[in-house]
């Protein structure tokens, strides 16, 4: 084979490919993949929850409480080029009068670093907007989730405050959480 074909093909196997999400509503064959998130403590504790309870019946009722919350968004992330649900995303603590709300994403391991958080970010900011008419969206990070935080800073967020000792994990550690908030505009 030629040397620069050679070098062409092996170059084109390092370059991503362009992440396409779909935010889709949940349904009954995400529960596996959905449980398995909200039974991961680490990763519960890294994005400033702690469950009550994880057995079947208490996730069923998580589920339920996230997809009826009035002014709200409990999605399922779809990697598009794959069509395999790769995580959720959600807006919660909707205020109506300021039209504010709080987003978060979760991504499961093999997920993350591919792009499909900062598609899946962008399609939530476009959701808040034009569906749930919100013009501001709100997140609170802990201060030692880089990924994260340069994930948001990256799509316009901006830092808006520190809260100390903000928030107590599962073993009962507290932990200062970073505040950021971005305007919607013409999402």
């Amino acid at each position: 084979m030629h040397p620069r074909m050679t070098e062409r093909t092996e170059s084109h196997r390092h370059v991503p490919r362009q992440a396409l999400v779909r935010l889709r509503p949940v349904a009954d064959c995400d529960r596996p993949l959905l449980f398995s998130l909200r039974r991961d403590n680490a990763l519960q504790s890294l994005l400033l929850t702690v469950p009550d309870a994880t057995d079947d019946a208490a996730l069923d009722a998580w589920i339920e409480r996230r997809r009826t919350e009035t002014g709200g968004a409990f999605l399922v992330i779809e990697d598009q080029n794959s069509g395999k649900a790769e995580g959720y995303v959600q807006i919660t603590q909707v205020h109506r009068r300021n039209a504010t709300g709080y987003g978060g994403i979760v991504l499961a391991e093999g997920a993350r670093g591919l792009g499909l958080g900062r598609a899946a970010l962008a399609e939530l900011a476009r959701h808040a907007s034009r569906v749930l008419g919100l013009r501001k969206l709100m997140a609170e990070i802990d201060i030692d989730n880089a990924a994260s935080i340069g994930l948001h800073l990256s799509l316009g967020y901006r830092e808006v405050g520190l809260l100390e000792a903000h928030f107590a994990d599962a073993n009962g550690m507290t932990r200062d959480v970073m505040l950021f908030e971005r305007r919607l505009g013409d999402e």
